[in-house]
């Protein structure tokens, strides 16, 4: 024991009933950061303040800013301990005098930045340990004291390089050369570096010997490490810490002062555009009144087509499974796009019989994406409704797209990562020329849900002229139970008519495979820098189709193109839209974020693909995923998305329902996991303090769930971990815009719901009806981890891939040679 840091008596330990004490986390831009913050403020019960590697310390004094604190907990997070911009103010820590010194506790990057600047030199690992779990040997004292078996997981590249000898008769292993001066080991990992004899001890957990500075190579906030061993080196340390502020005679306040560092927020003015889009929605009532009937005789498409023109803006939505949501226009229907490079929000009315207004449009520009989300939750809150039939998730609001790059647009950054950098929207970004909204929504007062489960059918407005005797939702109702009873002709002879003679003449252009190997080699050697612990690596495949000769075919192309996707490949988020110039078939089977009407947050990633065959089981499926390849690449992301949504629902509002399971999809098998959140309006987490609307009179959740949307988009699944960082390099090795692929589409409920799904097994189209010709994009792609093959992958992104393209193909047209 150092003779600084206290002994074993309770001298100084907080009571029960005392206020919560306090203590920085330094976040380095992780995404795994509020899954540390959670931990500490659940297991210590302290209040916890972050703060970026990349902020200047309040009014320039570090010394009097850290006086409120009672420790500094230094966080993991992606780059080199060496590079100043990687570490920021962490190096600070390091500097105080002996007077002002307090306890710090540092995680993955701040254990690296303690033992660099202790006398450790740190440098590359034989190879990565990103998403393992090993079982570490602890040394059974200081804050390892009872922990005798500790299993954890691993996320890094690079390592302390401190020689270590083994003491025998203690089975404790000693620092050897220039860090032995300060730092004692407490944990190390054995690893062997190709020949079984050459082992390579790692340094998993050191504290100085005289300064109260402690520091793991392992991630204890995990969801595969060992929580009751982790919690309890946790406490172990925070006890220490305590005792160390107690006999050197200094303390943080119990209470931060206000305003000790200042918000970020944008404020809570709105522009005027705003109130444009509530005068257009005037129409709307607080209400969302409805009628019923259920009947086995139709399905989602036949209302959809029943129920709307060809060419006009169209929505259809599969939520989990079980609803259809299908958009019904209605006199005040209006749309809105919104594109994140130069800020600009295009409302447009839709005529009453389809087509666009275009005379009604209203545009604003240079609108910060931040803005554009207030104005959305703003437009939520007013227009609220509080009554309709509880059985369904929608009664009326916004359905439509996110794309990639709006994504992107959100990613909180650090400073020297430009928003003007290509991978955060700028409009240099790639070669496509496509001008693709950003954010494509269809304001909805009349819909049509369809219940699989039980064939029950919901028509229902928020008009309140439609509730009448005379109104639109008793009009519906009748022509529905009329539609059951006509004979419904099959379609697809009539869809193969027009889709199979404009197929055979589609122009393909598939992916290159030494392009994506040498993408591929991008993405690994992120890896190994530390940059990344994860890629996820997508190709695009264009399709480029002549023009129906007719105005009937170029507007039913489309949707009979997405009917056909539906018996190709069924799927729990199947999805049409036609939202001005952009044309959208899915059968997504992720979903990327529900929220209910009351406080419940979830999300469902799936890493980790099995192409079905008559000899793949499902049991081989779970044999095969089950490796550490692929458990590493769902684990990665199942800690990235507990932090997204704890940092929407706060300490102790997040728990794993699932974790790693093997689910039939339809063509092939996929490993889920599953972690629901809980809002609590009374501790709302980081990422959602100094939102505008969070506490509207009403309590609606559309707020929370609006917020939980922009700061989790885009999808972990489709970037890697950590994301931002992540999502630069991706971009930088992609070299094009994504779109629609990778992005969210779903709906917004005014009754405080929503539901989105990540946009793959998708094609989309922006080209405009007239155009000579239509080019369609399909996405594909995988995570590509230190554990992955070039080969391995490339044949994951091919079988994702065959899922949608085999739609483009006519029957008895052979596949190309690279998808058979």
């Amino acid at each position: 024991m150092a003779p600084m840091l206290g002994n074993d008596s309770d001298d100084g330990l907080p009571t029960a009933g005392a206020p919560r004490k306090n203590i920085l986390y330094i976040d380095a831009y992780d995404s795994f950061s509020y899954n540390v913050v959670a931990m500490l403020e659940e297991v210590l019960d302290v209040k916890v303040t972050v703060m970026m590697i990349d902020s200047a310390w309040p009014e320039g004094d570090m010394v009097g800013f850290l006086q409120h604190y009672e420790a500094v907990v230094l966080g993991p997070g992606p780059g080199d301990p060496h590079a100043p911009h990687d570490i920021g103010i962490m190096g600070d820590i390091w500097t105080l005098s002996a007077a002002d010194m307090l306890p710090v506790f540092g995680i993955c990057l701040g254990f690296q930045s303690l033992c660099l600047r202790h006398g450790a030199t740190v440098g590359r690992l034989p190879y990565p340990l990103h998403g393992q779990v090993r079982r570490v040997q602890p040394a059974q004292e200081d804050i390892f004291d009872g922990v005798s078996d500790l299993e954890v997981t691993l996320y890094h590249s690079l390592y302390a390089q401190m020689d270590s000898v083994l003491d025998d008769s203690s089975n404790h292993r000693s620092l050897v050369g220039a860090a032995a001066r300060d730092l004692h080991l407490l944990a190390w990992l054995p690893i062997e570096q190709g020949d079984p004899a050459d082992v390579v001890q790692l340094p998993m957990a050191v504290r100085h010997k005289s300064k109260p500075f402690w520091g793991v190579q392992f991630h204890p906030e995990s969801c595969k490490s060992d929580r009751h061993a982790c919690s309890k080196l946790l406490r172990r340390w925070w006890e220490m810490a305590r005792r160390y502020n107690k006999i050197n005679g200094r303390g943080g306040y119990t209470s931060l002062p206000k305003g000790l560092l200042r918000s970020t927020s944008t404020g809570n003015s709105l522009p005027s555009i705003a109130h444009t889009m509530l005068d257009w929605s005037a129409s709307s009532s607080q209400r969302s009144f409805f009628r019923d009937l259920t009947t086995l005789e139709l399905d989602a498409e036949t209302l959809c087509e029943s129920l709307n023109s060809p060419g006009s803006p169209t929505v259809l939505f599969k939520s989990n499974g079980r609803y259809s949501i299908v958009s019904v226009p209605s006199p005040d229907s209006w749309r809105l796009e919104y594109f994140a490079p130069d800020g600009k929000l295009l409302l447009e009315k839709v005529r009453s019989g389809g087509g666009m207004a275009g005379e009604r449009a209203v545009v604003e520009r240079g609108l910060p994406v931040s803005q554009f989300w207030n104005v959305l939750r703003y437009v939520m809150d007013v227009k609220s409704v509080d009554s309709g039939d509880n059985g369904v998730p929608f009664w009326a609001g916004f359905l439509g797209y996110f794309s990639y790059e709006m994504g992107l647009a959100c990613l909180a950054r650090p400073k020297d990562h430009s928003p003007s950098h290509p991978a955060f929207g700028s409009s240099s970004n790639g070669t496509s020329t496509d001008d693709l909204a950003d954010t494509s929504l269809l304001w909805t007062e009349r819909s049509i849900i369809l219940d699989h489960e039980t064939g029950r059918i919901i028509a229902q407005s928020t008009r309140e002229a439609d509730e009448l005797p005379t109104g639109w939702l008793n009009e519906v109702v009748q022509f529905l139970r009329d539609l059951t009873s006509t004979d419904t002709p099959s379609n697809v002879a009539t869809d193969a008519e027009l889709l199979d003679p404009i197929l055979s003449q589609g122009v393909v252009q598939l992916p290159n495979k030494q392009t994506y190997w040498e993408q591929f080699e991008a993405c690994r050697a992120q890896l190994q820098a530390g940059e990344s612990y994860e890629l996820c690596l997508t190709c695009e495949t264009t399709i480029t189709l002549p023009s129906p000769d007719t105005d009937h075919g170029r507007t039913h192309f489309p949707w009979k193109l997405y009917r056909r996707l539906q018996k190709y490949n069924p799927a729990a988020f199947s999805a049409y839209a036609r939202l001005g110039s952009v044309k959208i078939v899915s059968s997504s089977p992720e979903c990327f974020l529900n929220w209910d009407r009351d406080s419940t947050l979830e999300m469902k990633p799936m890493k980790g693909t099995v192409r079905k065959s008559d000899d793949m089981t499902l049991e081989k499926a779970r044999a095969i995923l089950g490796s550490t390849k692929e458990m590493a690449e769902n684990l990665m992301i199942a800690d990235l998305i507990r932090h997204d949504l704890y940092g929407i629902c706060g300490s102790g509002g997040v728990r794993v329902e699932k974790l790693l399971e093997v689910e039939d999809h339809g063509r092939v098998y996929q490993m889920i996991t599953h972690v629901k959140g809980h809002i609590d309006p009374s501790r709302p987490g980081f990422a959602a303090r100094d939102t505008p609307q969070l506490h509207s009179a009403g309590g609606n959740m559309s707020a929370y769930g609006l917020t939980a949307l922009q700061r989790c988009l885009p999808p972990g699944s489709m970037t890697g971990a950590p994301k931002e960082r992540s999502c630069l390099h991706i971009s930088s090795i992609e070299g094009r815009k994504r779109g629609v692929y990778s992005g969210a589409m779903g709906f917004l409920d005014l009754g405080g719901g929503g539901s989105f799904s990540v946009m793959i097994r998708s094609a989309f189209s922006s080209s405009d009806d007239q155009d000579d010709e239509h080019k369609w994009r399909i996405g594909a792609g995988g995570a590509v981890t230190i554990l992955s093959t070039p080969e391995g992958e490339w044949d994951e992104m091919l079988t994702k891939l065959k899922t949608v393209y085999g739609v483009f193909t006519p029957p008895g047209t052979k596949l190309p040679v690279s998808l058979q």
